[in-house]
């Protein structure tokens, strides 16, 4: 503690000298530093959370991950599941500093935060500046089905406020997409036909409103730059201004289906992207969007929006896919940023690829401070219309026989997992 104040005084008298401020932003950058990230070319699994259907739940309600996004801090992580809502986990705190044994006891993860969201969640958002140190900074928004955009209180769970956006007849519609910009003093929610921001200070029906030609089904943004994708295989790039106008800059084309997850690298200089049935990641330099970088290839073979991340540091990028494997694209082995044929969609240039579930991986984030990746599974699995008419019709003796003309039948499988996982990614000491 004694060291702490006097590096603090040293600090602060260092402050009034201008001579020495960049020798202190220096040592400021130096004070964290990334950790390295699949070294070990091996994955831990730390922690892990399961759903399943009740007892009473009808056939087509089915508990599946719809995705997982770490907080700004790090201490805990946002679940949406089909059928049940909102969830929060905590990480650990044995996790927060340190390295993990390879023969570590695995957690049972419950959740600390469930909030039973009725409707389909469209997307959701943590708010930038979260800091648990802060509790008026821990929330985070969600967009729904027949409701507007709501702002949750992460250490209760509470309803804080609502965003709601109005269309020529005064009716109320719910937003597609939604995201915070980058300072987190507006919101930003994609309509079927606007764009419309609202001030994060100000709840209730003001906002600002642009026109767009297609439906916003995903969002993201960095400094000034906004990103669309739609349904209709385009992405569209905005330049914001501080009064929420928008500016458009152009138009990327190139995904065979409708685009369903976008991200700006760290360095604000490529973005990229993914959609359903597509087995594409498309890389863009946003100076040069009119043909795509480079092609990045995964397994993509339902509507389900199945999401990528990028590493803190831009060096990685990782994706899951409908097979349950995750892919990793290392910088140092693979220039995943240039293009290597962007022609030969069927070569396979991933650095690593770990077969993490069993089935569809639809969601992954990588923590912000530690190298730990949080991966959930999950997909709706239809009943074989076959086997339910030959279930009805059977007879009370007959009970006891097993229907085997469908086994093997990928499309009717019943092979489903809905889990959330936490895996080490970083250095594993001792291991073998």
């Amino acid at each position: 503690m004694n060291e702490e104040v006097n590096l603090t005084d040293k600090t602060e008298s260092s402050l009034n000298d201008n001579s020495n401020i960049e020798s202190i932003e220096s040592y400021e950058a130096s004070l964290f530093q990334y950790p390295r990230l699949f070294s070990s070319k091996t994955l831990v699994e730390l922690c892990n959370s399961s759903w399943s259907p009740s007892n009473c739940a009808r056939n087509e309600v089915q508990p599946y991950l719809r995705g997982c996004k770490w907080s700004p801090d790090g201490t805990c992580c946002l679940t949406v599941v089909n059928n049940d809502g909102v969830h929060v986990t905590e990480l650990p705190k044995d996790l927060y500093t340190g390295s993990v044994h390879p023969e570590r006891t695995i957690d049972i993860l419950d959740s600390v935060i469930h909030v039973k969201e009725a409707g389909l969640v469209y997307d959701f958002c943590w708010y930038p500046g979260m800091n648990s140190h802060l509790p008026e900074s821990c929330c985070w928004i969600t967009t729904k089905q027949n409701a507007p955009v709501q702002m949750w209180d992460a250490f209760d769970g509470s309803l804080r406020c609502s965003y709601r956006g109005f269309n020529a007849f005064d009716e109320m519609e719910p937003a597609m997409s939604v995201t915070f910009t980058t300072d987190g003093t507006k919101i930003v929610a994609g309509y079927k036909k606007f764009l419309r921001t609202f001030d994060v200070e100000r709840p209730g029906r003001d906002f600002g409103e642009h026109k767009i030609k297609s439906s916003a089904t995903c969002l993201t943004t960095i400094t000034n730059l906004l990103a669309v994708g739609s349904w209709n295989t385009s992405i569209s790039l905005y330049n914001m201004s501080q009064e929420g106008t928008y500016k458009s800059i152009g138009k990327m084309h190139g995904h065979s289906g409708g685009v369903t997850h976008i991200k700006f690298t760290p360095d604000g200089q490529k973005l990229i992207s993914g959609a359903r049935k597509d087995h594409r990641l498309l890389v863009w330099d946003i100076r040069y969007y009119k043909r795509p970088l480079n092609i990045l290839k995964r397994t993509v073979d339902t509507n389900q929006r199945i999401y990528f991340d990028i590493s803190p540091c831009g060096k990685y990028l990782v994706t899951g896919g409908t097979d349950g494997v995750v892919k990793v694209w290392d910088m140092d082995k693979v220039r995943w940023t240039s293009s290597i044929d962007i022609t030969d969609v069927s070569k396979e240039n991933a650095s690593y690829r770990f077969m993490l579930h069993t089935d569809c991986c639809n969601s992954l984030s990588i923590h912000p401070l530690r190298p730990i990746l949080a991966t959930g599974s999950g997909q709706y699995h239809f009943n074989d219309p076959i086997s339910v008419i030959e279930d009805s019709e059977k007879d009370i003796d007959d009970l006891t026989q097993v229907d085997l003309s469908m086994e093997g039948d990928l499309k009717y499988s019943t092979n489903a997992e809905n889990s959330l996982v936490f895996w080490w990614i970083g250095d594993i000491p001792n291991i073998t």
